[in-house]
């Protein structure tokens, strides 16, 4: 279960830095905004679910 919790916050730090570098790089972008909104309400859904696993995870791992 210890691999598992280390899974689950490395897989949140990489999301957050993706997040971090895509969400400006897509709002600077002009063009398919539509598709750039789209992207980033996706990764942050993905980012909320992988705060959700993890703090699952951590209440597994004690």
């Amino acid at each position: 279960m210890q691999i598992l919790n280390t899974l689950t916050v490395l897989a949140l730090v990489v999301a957050s830095f993706a997040l971090i570098v895509a969400v400006p790089v897509l709002y600077a972008s002009s063009e398919d905004s539509g598709r750039s909104n789209r992207l980033i309400l996706l990764g942050g859904i993905a980012w909320l679910v992988l705060v959700l696993v993890n703090w699952g995870m951590s209440l597994l791992v004690v």
